[in-house]
């Protein structure tokens, strides 16, 4: 078995919300997402072979989809030995009443986090019943509910204007070393993914146009499947900077993001970031 501090599944790709530059490219148009029996199919042959600390379950949005309580059974029963958090914005909570049955059997276990996007007033007025919804779970339930606010730390990864994403391009030695998301190794369509850029660049090419160097880039990396020896999978997790690096930036940029719950060309650019890939 190989420690991990935190592995993660995407319950859904698309999002709710617009955040800008997201890591996971949710904000750009994705819609779909996997059942709760392709996340079982996904998981299960990892089961034996990882034993993370954290297992997370994310997105997107995962509240977009339908199965999440089952999702977060189906990670609750696969991980016996992990803490099962389960990442949202929180907006859609109220349609999954199912997931408070869930979370209290998983006991201490369970990890609710819920995001706050946005510290504007009308962010915040939306916000409001979700902070009374969560006050609610975790008293009656005794579920541990977590509000994290998501607006402290956040950098751009890339740019995108209309259908278009370029990314800006880095030293991937230096990329790496200060890489937030070296830590959020993905399982997704059944296979081991060391961050979710590169795991879900192929989602991303299907709605945006990237250019030939990014996509080459991504193309080169190889995920690891099930069915891959001990050592392959040692040499996997062990291995740090690659080619594929370069799509993230080595300089990391901190700006204040705009308010996701206002649709992309209805906001105004104040700063334009130097493009390079």
């Amino acid at each position: 078995m190989y420690q991990l501090s935190n592995l993660e599944i995407h319950a859904w790709h698309g999002c709710n919300l617009t955040c800008e530059s997201c890591s996971h490219f949710s904000s750009l148009g994705l819609r779909s997402g996997p059942t709760a029996e392709e996340c079982d199919r996904w998981m299960r042959p990892w089961a034996s072979r990882l034993k993370p600390q954290v297992f997370s379950i994310v997105g997107g949005e995962p509240t977009l989809n339908k199965q999440l309580a089952e999702i977060v059974y189906c990670a609750g029963i696969t991980w016996p030995e992990s803490i099962i958090r389960l990442v949202t914005n929180g907006f859609l909570l109220p349609k999954h009443p199912q997931l408070i049955g869930v979370l209290s059997d998983l006991s201490d276990r369970a990890v609710l986090e819920i995001s706050s996007h946005h510290n504007s007033p009308q962010y915040q007025a939306r916000f409001e019943g979700i902070r009374q919804l969560a006050n609610q779970w975790k008293e009656s339930h005794h579920i541990d509910i977590r509000i994290i606010d998501a607006t402290q730390r956040w950098t751009r990864r890339y740019i995108s204007v209309g259908s278009s994403v370029e990314f800006i391009g880095s030293n991937p030695r230096i990329a790496w070393e200060i890489c937030e998301g070296k830590s959020c190794k993905q399982i997704f369509r059944g296979n081991l993914w060391k961050c979710p850029p590169i795991a879900y660049f192929s989602l991303l090419r299907g709605k945006s146009v990237v250019s030939k160097h990014s996509s080459e880039l991504a193309e080169s990396y190889v995920a690891l499947t099930p069915g891959c020896s001990d050592l392959e999978l040692r040499q996997f997790l062990a291995k740090e900077d690659e080619s594929v690096c370069q799509l993230c930036p080595s300089n990391l940029e901190f700006f204040d993001l705009p308010n996701p719950l206002t649709p992309p060309a209805k906001r105004t650019r104040t700063t334009e970031p130097n493009r390079s890939i």
